[in-house]
């Protein structure tokens, strides 16, 4: 499959043109913002696209980013687009036989069976190829291979709403794993946020976020509040409302070096029911710590700036847009 050739592709069915449109995405797409953002901008401006359109769409994009460096760049990306789709998909309406006809036939098989069919396109021990900057435990074959599983989707339940988001989960036929008594794992093609409401009943967290909430817990219980706490690199605030549950009587600041991400931030904690805080945008990188920060603070939370290779999996676009020097970039940071 390398430039030139001819993609195995009918012009008459409906994935020739998702495979259209997803490639336009792709093609301009820039990485500075999350793909998330990126492609909720392009369907606000493009209603022409129905509910699965955008579905189908996404899903190309996203399987296309799981790749990694595994293709090499020579591929199109209509070809690449191709791979990504026989290895994610699993039914042969979502992989018509025009296109690759070899491979139709084998998209029920196994994601090892399939590695092994495309192997002289894909590499998946190429999809990061820096295995001399990982550290000795990290087992690189495993690395590469966790960017192909899609990760699962965790909430916590806020407290009071307990019976309320269980019944609910219940009532809409939607299984989950249960972690401790306050979250919930769930396959990530779960329409969660259609049945719950998010940030006011539960909210979307990964599990080892939620675990700091053991700390606070441990410190309450040999401290009397009120207690402050400054979230210093907040985002959207989502540990910031895991302090507020757990701490209750809390002097909360939060600051990020960004005005546009507190901006959601304010929304989440609209949402939240957190109303008495204080935010301001600080870049600590090139300015000092502003005057309403200096003092003894409880608790400092630093969720600081990295190559945010854990949550690659989940938002695998910044895999692709990750190189060799941003390491050094992050350390010194």
């Amino acid at each position: 499959m390398n430039p030139g050739e001819n993609t195995f592709i009918s012009k008459g069915n409906h994935f020739h043109r998702y495979l259209q449109y997803a490639s336009s995405l792709l093609t301009n797409y820039k990485g500075a913002e999350p793909f998330h953002l990126y492609v909720k901008k392009y369907f606000s401006s493009n209603k022409k696209h129905g509910s699965r359109d955008r579905k189908q769409i996404t899903a190309l994009c996203y399987n296309y980013f799981r790749l990694g460096f595994g293709v090499s760049n020579k591929v199109s990306i209509e070809d690449r687009l191709i791979v990504a789709a026989f290895l994610f998909e699993n039914t042969s309406s979502a992989f018509p036989d025009s296109l690759r006809p070899e491979w139709q036939h084998e998209i029920h098989r196994t994601l090892t069976d399939k590695l092994n069919i495309v192997k002289d396109v894909f590499n998946v021990d190429e999809i990061f190829p820096f295995e001399n900057e990982l550290s000795n435990s990290i087992d690189f074959s495993q690395f590469n291979l966790s960017f192909l599983t899609q990760p699962k989707l965790y909430i916590r339940i806020r407290f009071g709403f307990h019976e309320r988001v269980i019944k609910k989960l219940n009532s809409a036929g939607i299984s989950f794993e249960k972690m401790n008594d306050n979250c919930l794992a769930f396959s990530n093609n779960e329409k969660v946020s259609n049945v719950i409401t998010i940030d006011e009943e539960a909210v979307i967290q990964d599990y080892n976020s939620q675990r700091i909430g053991e700390f606070f817990t441990s410190y309450i219980a040999h401290h009397t509040s009120p207690f402050s706490l400054w979230d210093c690199c907040a985002a959207s605030g989502g540990k910031s409302i895991l302090a507020y549950d757990i701490l209750k009587n809390i002097r909360l600041t939060v600051s990020d070096t960004r005005k546009s991400i507190l901006e959601n931030l304010r929304s989440r904690f609209a949402k939240a029911g957190i109303k008495n805080y204080h935010s301001l945008v600080a870049d600590l990188s090139v300015t000092p710590l502003p005057d309403e920060i200096k003092g003894k603070q409880d608790f400092i939370l630093a969720d600081m700036p990295c190559s945010g290779s854990g949550t690659w999996a989940r938002t695998p676009e910044q895999l692709n847009f990750f190189s060799k020097k941003d390491i050094n970039k992050y350390a010194a940071l």
